[in-house]
């Protein structure tokens, strides 16, 4: 069901994104500079490194980071990233507070981005499958949607005959024309549904689908429910370019 489904909810205030289907390795691999040090929120294991000062358990080191965050046998995982040891000095109190219950509560009481963290996300994997993470500079988030999206064009076959399917498509990252084409779409939460994946012609296509309810991650196969049919997200395999064509302009198609 993982690579069915591909859910984006984006909430421009404080610039989160609620999502499923994007996975870990969808989001290094969207990193242009990967963290080098990492404050876990997730309940304190008195057997890793903790530090005296907040009492959380932290990772230091790119490659233990890297480490930690691929690691498929975590689950929950959830962290915001700091620049510097010496920085977790300076938090107070408050902020420990507020650091407790983002981990707690899965949302933010006050901004998620601490001026003395100096943090460029905060990372909130919830036992549902959900994630929610904020990006300090919203342009990151783009790289981590494409890896997505290319991902999960790839694992399906799209109905394509068995000549097709021994010619490998070559996908391309998404553009940045596609990506501001989607981006209102994901202000309302958009669902990219896989299962009905088709090819027409030399277009490869997704339906995309604005929901009318909370998106509930169950083993059940995803039905509308009074959800509204936006239009698609399809890929030329010939010309290697993405289109996003809305309900109105694919009847024209």
């Amino acid at each position: 069901m993982a690579e069915d489904y591909l859910y984006v909810h984006l909430e421009t205030v404080t610039n989160m994104i609620v999502s499923y289907g994007i996975d870990m390795a969808d989001f290094v691999n969207g990193f242009k500079h990967v963290p080098e040090h990492l404050l876990l929120l997730s309940p304190v294991n008195p057997d890793e490194m903790i530090d005296p000062h907040t009492g959380f358990n932290v990772i230091s080191g790119r490659e233990d980071v890297l480490s930690y965050l691929l690691n498929r046998k975590l689950k929950a995982k959830k962290w915001i990233d700091y620049a510097d040891t010496s920085y977790l000095e300076e938090v107070t109190p408050q902020e420990v507070a507020e650091l407790l219950y983002l981990g707690h509560a899965y949302t933010h009481l006050s901004s998620p981005f601490y001026y003395k963290l100096g943090n460029q996300y905060v990372f909130l994997e919830s036992m549902d499958h959900l994630t929610k993470v904020y990006y300090r500079q919203l342009d990151n988030f783009y790289q981590v949607l494409s890896n997505a999206i290319v991902r999960c064009f790839e694992a399906h076959t799209f109905d394509q005959s068995f000549l097709f399917r021994r010619h490998r498509v070559q996908y391309v990252p998404l553009d940045k024309a596609t990506i501001q084409v989607l981006r209102p779409l994901l202000i309302d939460g958009t669902l990219l549904n896989f299962t009905e994946a088709k090819r027409q012609g030399v277009f490869l296509e997704v339906p995309l689908y604005q929901l009318q309810h909370r998106f509930v991650v169950n083993e059940a196969t995803w039905v509308p429910d009074g959800d509204i049919l936006l239009g698609y997200l399809s890929y030329n395999r010939e010309t290697q370019h993405w289109l996003v064509s809305l309900q109105t302009e694919s009847k024209e198609r």
